[in-house]
């Protein structure tokens, strides 16, 4: 058995035990969250501010164990043992992949701004419900929404001021339907690639673009094969930290209360703790070589995610579309 195995396994043991206990001999619930990133990514720190503050809390109810860098497997293996019970919880980024519904959160050109991301996210209104309701269905509970910040195009040499200037452009963009219907929409051509391939495929020029965070620009090291980067804002992809709906409903009432308390907390942490980084970063990428295009005509990329919007409208719903839109 090698040692994922044996980690997955084990895992597996415990959470079968971590409520079995009787009261009186029982030290501490056991909470399981897996991540897929490095203990230096905000996905660590999130739920590192989560454990203090539930110890803060409740000193001595949980004990939080956290595995990072991908120990217990994707994030796709995540989904799937909240299910079955290998693991309680992770912070993950496919709620498109638990519900389509949720694609709403992935469309281009959804989120005015970072208020508006906050509104439809973590001010408690009546479309978070709703998308919370959407995953407690689905069977998970979620403890907080997370972002990885506005996504934006860098080119090897070309601005990008309008939509109108990603005319012919050979673009790398996630697998998201919605994705290339705004992009072929915008003029240019998108091609799906995984994100390994990335890299070698600008300094070969396969292609010639890409769009991300600021982090991921400058961990990737993107910028010594991509000169421009314009600020196009056009897309914002939320995670969130969840947790199994069978091992919320297994907590006691009280430490219900407790954890989102601590979720909350940890959450707006995580999120100001990203927001920092990516707006630092850009200042690092212009001394990095880049060229920085501030003065992107953001409305001019409107009309291509409307197309997204239209066409996705039957699966994700138009009413709920137009909830997450209006949020504020």
């Amino acid at each position: 058995m090698n040692r994922r195995s044996a980690v997955i396994v084990a895992a597996l043991l415990a959470a079968g035990t971590a409520f079995a206990q009787p009261a009186a001999a029982q030290k501490a619930i056991v909470l399981r969250v897996a991540h897929a990133m490095p203990e230096s990514h905000s996905y660590h720190k999130w739920v590192e501010k989560f454990r203090e503050e539930v110890n803060k809390l409740a000193p001595g109810r949980m004990d939080i164990k956290i595995f990072p860098n991908a120990q217990l497997g994707k994030e796709t293996e995540y989904v799937e043992g909240m299910t079955i019970g290998t693991i309680d919880g992770a912070v993950i980024g496919r709620h498109g992949q638990i519900d389509p519904r949720l694609d709403v959160l992935n469309m281009p050109m959804i989120y005015r701004d970072d208020a508006h991301e906050d509104a439809v996210l973590r001010k408690g209104l009546p479309v978070q419900k709703r998308l919370d309701d959407i995953m407690y269905q689905k069977g998970y509970k979620v403890l907080g929404w997370g972002t990885l910040g506005f996504r934006h195009i860098t080119t090897k040499d070309k601005p990008i001021r309008t939509a109108a200037d990603l005319k012919g452009v050979d673009i790398r963009v996630p697998n998201v339907e919605p994705w290339l219907v705004a992009f072929r929409a915008w003029g240019a051509n998108p091609t799906p690639m995984d994100f390994s391939e990335l890299y070698s495929a600008l300094q070969q020029g396969v292609i010639t673009a890409q769009e991300n965070p600021p982090e991921i620009i400058e961990t990737s090291r993107f910028y010594e094969v991509q000169k421009v980067l314009s600020l196009t804002s056009h897309a914002n992809i939320p995670n969130e930290f969840v947790v199994s709906r069978r091992y919320w409903e297994r907590l006691p009432k009280d430490l219900e209360d407790i954890v989102m308390k601590a979720a909350d907390v940890s959450r707006d942490y995580q999120v100001k703790l990203t927001r920092e980084a990516n707006n630092a970063l850009i200042e690092t990428l212009a001394k990095r070589g880049m060229t920085v295009v501030r003065d992107v005509d953001r409305e001019s990329f409107r009309p291509g995610a409307e197309q997204a919007y239209k066409k996705y409208e039957s699966v994700i719903g138009a009413d709920l579309i137009q909830a997450v839109r209006e949020a504020k």
